[in-house]
């Protein structure tokens, strides 16, 4: 009777771990997907001068393994104007520059179609 319970167990567990293996890499297809979409929300949002900052925008894995991936958007040429650019900041001569909110939005955006993509492929099995 126990070796039947210890079989079944293993099947069970094996079967879990098969669907979480299944399950995670369709979620680090959708993650790769969702940021894809959010680079290119920035960059359609990204004020333009010269056009080098508007470029400047890519992506990269940062973190990967078998259950986890962590993706990093970021501005290869001019990371220094992120935070001036997307909150404004105080002029040479005085007064200030409005800031154009283009990061904010598009974070906002990925985080609810991946949220909306996760509980799509879960409840999906």
């Amino acid at each position: 009777m126990s070796k039947k319970v210890d079989d079944l167990t293993k099947s069970v567990m094996k079967a879990l771990e098969s669907y979480s293996a299944e399950l995670m890499d369709g979620v680090k297809q959708d993650v790769k997907t969702v940021v894809n979409g959010c680079l290119e929300r920035i960059r359609q949002n990204s004020p333009v001068r010269t056009g080098d900052y508007k470029k400047g925008w890519t992506d990269r894995i940062a973190f990967q393994n078998d259950q986890d991936i962590r993706m990093k958007i970021y501005n290869k040429t001019d990371y220094q104007l992120t935070h001036l650019l997307e909150h404004g900041h105080a002029r040479f001569g005085g007064g200030r520059v409005p800031g154009k909110p283009h990061i904010r939005p598009a974070s906002e955006w990925a985080e609810q179609q991946l949220m909306k993509k996760v509980e799509a492929r879960v409840k999906k099995g």
